[in-house]
């Protein structure tokens, strides 16, 4: 993917492939990085952080936080998913990452709002439970 001065590189465009072939679940740094050496392009942890720094601000991939903050996972965002508008739920068996695109969201952040004094941040909240087909 281009950075801001227009310059490309075979490991970011090979990194965001990977991202959007995976947009279904988080990948973590180490992921990414076992992929990138899989494809005979090789990157270390700090160029890859840097990347993903990048396309996080540029909002392509959107960055989750663990709860303890010492943990990061990263997921492609779709442009037709206006993800800081939803929360997202992701399955902890299988990794799948639900848009939460609902009616009732409109509801859920006037209520937290109003009978708790804060404002919703959607774009890196995540829920987890198990999926519908991790449960057979």
């Amino acid at each position: 993917m281009a950075r801001s001065d227009g310059y490309k590189t075979k490991g970011r465009q090979l990194m965001l492939s990977y991202l959007e072939e995976t947009k279904e679940r988080t990948v973590s740094v180490s992921e990414i990085q076992r992929f990138m050496e899989q494809q005979g392009n090789p990157v270390n942890v700090s160029t890859i952080y840097r990347n993903l720094d990048a396309l996080v601000a540029q909002g392509q991939v959107m960055k989750f936080v663990s709860d303890k903050g010492d943990k990061c996972t990263y997921r492609y965002i779709e442009p037709e998913h206006n993800c800081h508008k939803h929360l997202h739920i992701q399955c902890v068996k299988c990794g799948k990452v639900i848009h939460l695109e609902c009616s009732f969201m409109e509801t859920i952040e006037e209520h937290i709002r109003k009978d708790h004094g804060i404002s919703l941040l959607c774009e890196n909240s995540i829920l987890y439970g198990i999926c519908k087909e991790c449960k057979k």
